[in-house]
């Protein structure tokens, strides 16, 4: 504060400029002469401040008050002691007083700006913060305050630069080095940060945040150890801080001392029991220790006390917590058996921000429970990948494949399993493999080495399996090789590649209501190659940009034995479709605090030629073979507005474009969206919905259009061709009782026109017709759920889902059906890293379907009750996990028609299989 100060005090601010905080107290013991102004009062709260004396520092302000009632000075230590204090309002109004008695202030502006920070409003902070940089612009510290905040907003290149003007101003100050070290840090320029966190270490040997700042900055260099103990000296300069805390929690969490995380995570929730940093980070922990029950409650928790921090991001960005935020919270979930909340809490959060990688990988996980969603599944995946920075996360070649074959979860490895939840993202190697054997010839493994150099990852992977099936000719090949690089040029922008090469071959997978309707000759051999890049682009907080372009080359091939009226003759069909194509798309996500808009627009170009080849066996003749060649080509358009009016509702309003040119047909089509959330109360939300879809031809089953409205489901896999018109409407309601207890209820119809290529070939032609004819669709959905974690050891689920689908000119094996399907769950978690698993279902089915032998649809109906179980291991130190599990243990038969073949969820005969994953 400017003060005519006398010799002694001067000599103090100087060495409290300096960082001596106990000389700085020292020097004014001698200063009896300066005690009767208000602004020697002021100071020394200031300094009690500084120290952690609000007590002293409190009653300092009162005399400085009661000396100059009109001293705005006093008013803003005030603001900032309420502030720290948590009494937010109270802050407010002090702050508001300090700059209504001195407009000018620097102190009174600075005050303002840090209370309306802690109330989430950074663009009136900024706004301030600026007025007091043009009114004291040689003052550093201010200039250090302006580069905080604009790394709050993610200008990360804007606060470099203000840093530098900050050092500039006052070099020699510890406060402006740090901000400098924060601000490289956050553009990963890693040994500049190192520089100016040692430089302000010099400057100030007793402040915790530079100590604090260079752990984090050697930790993301890879340098776990030497990060965690420059963090444990900040902790022993500062031991009642909260954030310090936490942060030594993570590190110990990252060198697998647990004991020693809990402890720190412990005193950090106990230091500041408002912050929800470590209850997040203990939730994570104790998830990946075989606790979720105690995760789950930890979690509510911080979403409990979320609005009481701005996150990190406010708070000088630090090491962005970007592993932290990226570490699904679906595992939690999943581990619970509690997927449909996940579901809920990923719907919510994207809607509140569409731009959250993490988000988008926590529906695409809640994604995989749900059947016939594999394309929005492998989309959200999509969209993660192109919205992620640069981390460790390895790319599990399996995930982005939409179309497995095989029963959902028992491939060698689980979808959502990850890198187990690492909360620093650093310089580092990473190994993710699991294998898989089973009683049906069941083989498979999966393996994937990962890397962050720097400002670059990578992920290398690859995948098999194989089943001999449950009956003849129900065997299945698949292998996937995936090779990702990801690097950031600068902290804006970020681009990737990615190689994919699947091949598959299959008998007769499909499971049909009668088990004896199969085909014995059917063959399927499946190869695609696909390359993509990706661009993510930040213009600034609010405006981003994301774009993919996809090549794809495709060969399918059928081959199946027709019996024929002539005894001892086969006729022998081989149809072959060769394709290649181009997919380009861009969305631009647009944010502001009750606004969002997403828009987009993509391209595709697609060849297409088929082969059919008839041969009459034993070798008599080959009739020739028949080719066509097609082009398609597809463009759209779409915009999705999110209103926040009133701010417990979101308006969903949309509206979608698409031009399909199939070459012989064109179809064109605009879709209107709407959609409706209400959150009258925390813990209810409402949700409606009514919008219209067209099927688009994908080269890999991927968009980075949104795949829902109001958390429901846009993108089917319905086996439908490109140009299928659909409408659905739907309401739904999610209510959490308690922190353990959860329930909701969703109904949802869908009414399809259905695009039917029927291809007529004449014998002896080499030129297929084609026409498309229109079939008219009808489903009925119902989903409910109630999730119970009633012990810290045991969770209980139960489900019902309902689902009635009517098929006029069916392709398909049924025409009419109707499925009750009734999961109970009970899950046992022991502290050991034990655990027990049991998943009854209850499943009634009715319906028509196709005979054995025939083009007639039979009614047909079965009731039973099918159990999954498993039992297994948590290894120690979060080396993986080992399980024995079973699919229909029993081995109970039924008649059962799978609506989503290429998902299936039921084993219409037993599977006990074993896994074993390791991470390191």
């Amino acid at each position: 504060p400017a003060a005519p100060w006398g010799s002694v005090v001067r000599n103090s601010v100087e060495l409290y400029r300096r960082g001596d905080l106990f000389q700085a107290f020292a020097a004014l013991k001698d200063s009896n002469g300066d005690r009767k102004a208000p602004a020697f009062h002021a100071y020394r709260a200031l300094l009690y401040l500084t120290s952690g004396r609000a007590a002293e520092a409190e009653s300092d302000l009162e005399i400085a008050i009661s000396l100059d009632p009109g001293y705005s000075y006093a008013f803003a230590l005030k603001s900032i002691l309420a502030l720290v204090q948590n009494r937010k309002d109270l802050a407010l109004d002090l702050a508001d007083k300090a700059v209504s008695l001195n407009s000018t202030s620097p102190a009174a502006l600075i005050a303002l700006s840090y209370v309306q920070q802690a109330r989430f409003d950074l663009d009136g902070a900024l706004a301030n913060i600026r007025k007091a940089a043009d009114s004291e612009p040689r003052d550093g510290l201010v200039w250090a305050r302006l580069s905080e905040l604009q790394l709050s907003k993610g200008e990360l290149s804007t606060a470099l630069e203000t840093a530098r003007e900050a050092v500039l101003r006052n070099p020699g100050l510890a406060r402006t080095q740090t901000v400098l070290g924060f601000a490289y840090l956050a553009q990963i320029r890693i040994e500049e940060s190192k520089k100016a966190f040692s430089k302000a270490i010099r400057f100030d040997q007793t402040d915790p945040l530079p100590r604090l700042g260079l752990g984090l900055a050697l930790i993301r260099d890879g340098d776990l150890k030497e990060g965690r103990t420059e963090i444990e000296i900040a902790a022993m300069l500062d031991p009642n801080n909260s954030l310090i805390r936490s942060y030594l929690g993570k590190a110990y969490f990252e060198e697998k001392q647990d004991e020693k995380a809990a402890k720190e995570l412990a005193l950090a929730k106990e230091l500041d029991p408002r912050d929800p940093t470590p209850w997040f980070y203990d939730a994570i922990r104790k998830d990946t220790i075989n606790r979720p029950v105690e995760a789950l409650k930890d979690l509510q928790k911080s979403m409990q006390l979320n609005d009481n921090r701005a996150v990190y991001r406010s708070r000088l960005l630090l090491d962005q917590d970007l592993a932290a935020r990226s570490a699904s919270m679906g595992r939690i979930y999943n581990d619970l058996g509690f997927q449909q909340r996940a579901l809920v809490e990923g719907t919510k959060s994207l809607d509140a921000d569409p731009s959250s990688f993490s988000t988008h990988r926590l529906l695409a996980d809640s994604y995989a429970s749900l059947p016939r969603h594999e394309i929005a599944r492998v989309s959200e995946l999509l969209q993660s990948q192109l919205l992620q920075p640069v981390n460790i996360n390895p790319i599990q070649p399996q995930l982005a494949e939409a179309k497995l074959y095989f029963l959902q979860n028992t491939g060698p490895m689980a979808p959502s399993v990850n890198e187990y939840n690492t909360l620093f993202n650093r310089n580092r190697l990473a190994f993710l493999g699991s294998t898989i054997l089973g009683e049906r010839d069941n083989i498979g493994e999966e393996v994937v080495h990962s890397a962050v150099l720097g400002r670059v990852s990578y992920s290398v992977g690859q995948f098999h399996y194989q089943d001999s099936g449950f009956r003849d000719n129900n065997d299945l090949s698949r292998d996937i090789f995936n090779t990702f690089i990801q690097a950031s040029p600068d902290p804006r922008t970020s681009v990737q590649a990615e190689y994919r090469n699947t091949f598959s071959e299959r008998g007769d997978r499909d499971v049909r209501f009668d088990l004896k309707n199969f085909n014995s000759s059917t063959r399927t051999d499946n190869e695609l190659q696909s390359i993509r890049f990706g661009l993510h682009h930040i213009f600034s907080s609010n405006s981003e940009v994301i774009g993919s372009f996809i090549h794809a080359d495709g060969d399918v091939t059928n081959k199946t034995d027709v019996p024929t009226s002539m005894p001892g003759f086969t006729l022998n069909s081989q149809a072959s479709a060769d394709t290649a194509g181009n997919m380009g798309e861009i969305q631009h996500i647009f944010r502001s605090r009750r606004f969002r808009l997403i828009s987009g627009a993509g391209y595709l170009d697609q060849d297409i030629e088929s082969k059919r080849l008839f041969t009459l066996s034993p070798s008599f003749f080959t009739i020739p073979a028949t080719t066509s060649e097609r082009q398609v080509t597809h463009g759209n358009f779409y915009a999705y507005s999110q209103v926040d009016l009133p701010a417990n509702f979101t308006w969903t309003l949309g509206l979608a474009g698409d031009f399909l040119d199939l070459g012989s047909e064109n179809y064109d089509q605009i879709s209107p969206k709407f959609g409706v959330t209400w959150t009258p109360v925390p813990s209810t939300t409402f949700r409606g919905a009514i919008f219209r879809s067209f099927q688009r031809p994908l080269l890999t089953q991927q968009t980075i259009e949104p795949t829902q409205v109001a958390g429901f489901n846009q993108l089917f896999d319905d086996q439908q061709a490109a140009g299928t018109d659909t409408w659905r409407q739907g309401v739904g309601v999610d209510h959490k009782f308690s922190d353990t207890l959860f329930g909701g209820l969703e109904f949802s119809r869908r009414d399809i026109d259905v695009l039917i290529n029927a291809t007529v070939i004449s014998v002896g032609s080499s030129t297929p017709s084609s026409s498309y004819c229109i079939a008219a669709w009808e489903e009925n959905l119902m989903r409910a759920y109630l999730y119970w974690a009633f012990h810290p050891r045991l969770s209980a689920t139960i489900e019902f889902q309902y689902e009635e689908l009517k098929r006029d000119q069916n392709p398909d094996y049924y025409d009419l059906i109707t499925t009750y399907r009734l999961p109970f769950g009970v899950n046992y978690f022991h502290p050991n890293g034990f655990f027990v698993k049991l998943k009854p279902t209850v499943v009634f089915q009715k319906g028509r379907f196709l005979g054995v032998n025939s083009d007639t649809y039979l009614p047909g109906e079965d009731t039973f009750v099918t159990l999954d179980a498993s039992l297994g291991v948590l290894l120690p130190g979060r080396w993986g996990v080992i399980s024995l599990e079973a699919r229909n243990l029993f081995d109970q038969s039924y008649n059962f028609q799978d609506t989503d073949p290429a998902n299936p969820t039921i084993s219409p005969r037993r599977l006990i299989f074993l896994r074993y994953t390791i991470s390191f």
